[in-house]
């Protein structure tokens, strides 16, 4: 930077560099903050999910699945086992397209029994899955 001449001719130059320091420093202070701020951004809330409203879809025949507050299994509203329900699914999907599901859970059951249920129509070979909710009031 030259802030001053040697020689004294001539009109004073305007001074035409930028001062970097002031940009850097600049710089510097947000990427402290955007350090500092970031992992408090990250945090995990508990919430309840809220009720939803969609357009209710139309199936060709779907496979109705419930699980009620008892833990119990229902396959086309009538009671199943685990095993039944899995060689039920798979004859199923061995007759041809894999068929669709509607999976009627109760409110109250942990969500480990949903998954273990979703596992077991996952592993017969369906893909096609639909959760039944109530309508949003």
């Amino acid at each position: 930077m030259a802030f001053g001449q040697l020689d004294s001719g001539g009109a004073p130059q305007p001074l035409s560099e930028i001062n970097m320091t002031p940009l850097v420093d600049v710089m510097l202070v947000l990427l402290i903050i955007f350090i500092v701020t970031a992992p408090l951004l990250t945090h995990s809330v508990n919430i309840n999910l809220p009720k939803a409203s969609a357009k209710t879809s139309v199936l060709k025949s779907p496979v109705l699945i419930g699980l009620d507050q008892d833990l119990q299994l229902f396959l086309d509203n009538k009671p199943v086992n685990r095993e039944a329900l899995a060689s039920a699914l798979r004859q199923r999907v061995a007759q041809g397209e894999a068929p669709s599901v509607e999976l009627h859970v109760d409110g109250t059951i942990a969500y480990q029994h949903v998954v273990r249920l979703m596992a077991a129509i996952q592993d017969a070979g369906i893909t096609k899955l639909s959760f039944v909710t109530l309508p949003a009031k």
